[in-house]
């Protein structure tokens, strides 16, 4: 009896042990892999998660284009004659110049964005890894960082359409994002001062995306299947751009600091009027209850062109 009992034990032990073996295999496959939550807000997260094995032969690209060394020529002494034409100091070390700042890096100023070197937690600089301190992917291609975007993209893989991604802050209207820095009104580098800084998309784009001469054997997997399907489709920011971000320099204790003009960003985060609405409509508090997450869901973040 005693050995029916430990034989009947041993192989109920194994046979556990082999159930919860096939389970680990089975969900070593990504097809069986949990997908992520998609945070709630967007915010800047840096052009380094791109890279490796995802996005690499963009990222090469990107890191040897004019936007992946924005950063340096803030430094003192770099492109010494173009700053005297713009009526700058060429041996002034611009780097902590928050008008400068606001073009040269990702996100400053914003959610997870870019902090210079007088910050209280400055960013860190890796020059061999460029990444928030130079003008990176979410500049151009998110509304308020891509936090959000990098999870849809993962979650399904890159089989999405361009409605299901645009909710969560990626843009389309890329010759109007461009218009954030190139042809911003307080941009030293007009074209009233030299001819060169006129702007021209169409041109400008072949120079950050040259990313033909990064593909190799084994970056192959990574090249964007769904594509040409998307290219084929219209995004809402394609038909009524979103709006351009305004600032202000204020200065306080002798040091300046940028501030936008909260009507003027593309993305609206949760405002005390959101809450107020909602409290109005149900009566009740706003965190944490379905009618919360309703409203949200039906709120429009983003604020387009008139």
């Amino acid at each position: 009896m005693f050995l029916g009992e430990l034989m009947y034990k041993i192989l109920k032990n194994l046979s556990l042990a082999l159930v919860a073996m096939v389970l680990v295999i089975g969900n070593s496959d990504p097809a069986f892999a949990k997908k992520k939550k998609v945070p709630a807000s967007p915010k800047y997260v840096g052009a380094v998660k791109c890279n490796g094995s995802c996005h690499d032969p963009y990222y090469q690209a990107w890191k040897n284009s004019p936007h992946g060394g924005t950063y340096k020529l803030l430094k003192a002494g770099e492109r010494a004659e173009a700053k005297k034409r713009a009526k700058l100091d060429p041996d002034e070390d611009y780097t902590t110049n928050p008008l400068c700042l606001r073009c040269h890096t990702t996100g400053y100023r914003q959610k997870g964005g870019f902090k210079a070197a007088d910050s209280k937690k400055p960013s860190a600089i890796d020059p061999s890894e460029p990444n928030l301190e130079q003008v990176g992917c979410e500049m151009c291609h998110s509304v308020a960082g891509g936090s959000q975007m990098r999870v849809v993209m993962k979650n399904t893989k890159g089989d999405f359409a361009k409605a299901d991604i645009e909710k969560y802050g990626q843009r389309w209207d890329y010759a109007n994002v461009c218009t954030r820095c190139h042809t911003h009104p307080k941009t030293p580098f007009l074209p009233s001062v030299h001819d060169k800084y006129k702007f021209n998309f169409e041109e400008r784009k072949m120079k950050v995306h040259e990313i033909d001469k990064y593909w190799t054997e084994d970056n192959q997997d990574q090249k964007v299947e769904k594509k040409a399907d998307r290219a084929k489709e219209t995004g809402i920011t394609e038909k009524t751009p979103l709006v351009i971000e305004d600032f202000k320099l204020l200065e306080k204790k002798g040091k300046k600091k940028l501030v936008f003009d909260k009507k003027t960003l593309p993305y609206q985060s949760v405002s005390k009027k959101d809450k107020k609405e909602f409290k109005k409509k149900f009566g009740k508090k706003y965190k944490k209850t379905k009618e919360w997450k309703e409203f949200l869901a039906k709120r429009d973040p983003y604020v387009y062109k008139k």
